[in-house]
């Protein structure tokens, strides 16, 4: 079972699930929450969602979509574990930098799809084979990934 923790290990959580998509995101939200240039994500099913230790602090953003983000940190070190949305109550999205147990989870997790290639930085070459989305989620990618997702 996956597992994720927080820089000062306060906080640790799992899931069972395999990823339903992964992708790399280059929005200006996730560079300042970061301090990155983009972040890789994984979608997961919410369902599988178990909290190991700890507990995380959360506060909401309303994003372009006009959908609500909210984001479940450590309130100590203010690691990012993961994020959810108002548009997708069911999946939630695991911050692939807090993955714990894989050597190099950028190895493991590949994206397939990469978002707000708008605001890619310049010196950031696109990923061979992924797809490229100017701005967010299209309707078909939110389609492509919801039919992969389990069914709750």
């Amino acid at each position: 079972m996956p597992q994720s923790s927080c820089l000062c290990g306060l906080n640790r959580i799992s899931w069972s699930t395999e990823s339903i998509l992964t992708f790399r995101c280059h929005c200006m939200d996730e560079r300042k929450l970061t301090g990155a240039a983009f972040t890789l994500n994984i979608f997961v099913s919410i369902e599988t969602l178990k909290f190991e230790s700890g507990k995380l602090s959360v506060w909401g953003k309303v994003v372009e979509s006009g959908n609500t983000i909210y984001n479940h940190s450590c309130s100590q070190c203010g690691s990012l574990l993961y994020r959810a949305s108002t548009g997708r109550p069911d999946i939630i999205v695991i911050k692939a930098g807090c993955i714990d147990g894989i050597e190099d989870p950028a190895k493991t997790f590949t994206p397939q799809l990469e978002v707000f290639t708008r605001s890619r930085v310049p010196w950031v070459p696109p990923i061979e084979g992924a797809e490229q989305e100017l701005a967010g989620f299209t309707r078909d990618w939110i389609a492509h990934f919801a039919s992969r997702a389990p069914s709750t």
